[in-house]
């Protein structure tokens, strides 16, 4: 029996996992198994829908074994630990996982471009529970800012400044009316009508 392993169930390891799936459904000389941590695929092309709150925040997680129901593909919800690639075996707190062949889909992480106290200062926009926490943060703000007798102060609590060049820009700013959006970028190319 071949074992495939795909470590990630983002958008890299979903496809992987259905392209083989299709390929050996009749081959029951091969496992095919996608291990995540979480048992949701995040539709990260949306998560600006959920922060600017224009989709509920569920609308953006897919579950995985609905997303493999039918197909030869064996979804285990695990946080691997450790990589024994001369082994060939994956390690996490409660299991080890052997594999022939495996494919590493994890994703990646926020990058800051070196913009003094970025990392520190801001919310990272990468995944669903960043995009959760934007929105409840900006909402927040709107609430507080509702209080608020003083006009500048209510202006600086409804003054928001985005770095780098997503696509929510535009977004964000039309869903939350009487606030300023200034964004932050390093390429006038980019978004000329930002900078």
């Amino acid at each position: 029996m071949k074992k495939i392993v795909i470590l990630g169930g983002g958008y890299g390891g979903v496809l992987t996992a259905k392209k083989l799936a299709k390929k050996f459904k009749n081959d029951k000389d091969v496992e095919i198994k996608l291990i995540d941590r979480n048992p949701y695929h995040t539709l990260l092309t949306e998560l600006h829908e959920v922060s600017a709150n224009r989709a509920p925040e569920d609308s953006i997680k897919i579950d995985l074994k609905k997303i493999f129901a039918g197909l030869k593909v064996d979804v285990v919800l695990d946080e691997i630990s450790n990589i024994d690639f001369k082994n060939k075996k994956l390690k996490s707190d409660k299991a080890t996982y052997a594999y022939d062949y495996l494919v590493i889909g994890t994703g990646s992480k926020p990058t800051f471009f070196g913009i003094p106290g970025a990392e520190e200062n801001t919310f990272s926009f990468w995944s669903y529970d960043d995009a959760v926490a934007l929105k409840r943060q900006i909402r927040d703000m709107y609430t507080k800012a509702a209080k608020e007798k003083n006009p500048a102060v209510r202006r600086a609590m409804l003054t928001f400044v985005i770095i780098g060049a997503a696509s929510p820009v535009s977004s964000w700013s039309a869903k939350w009316p009487n606030s300023v959006m200034n964004c932050a970028e390093s390429s006038t190319s980019i978004l000329p009508k930002y900078v």
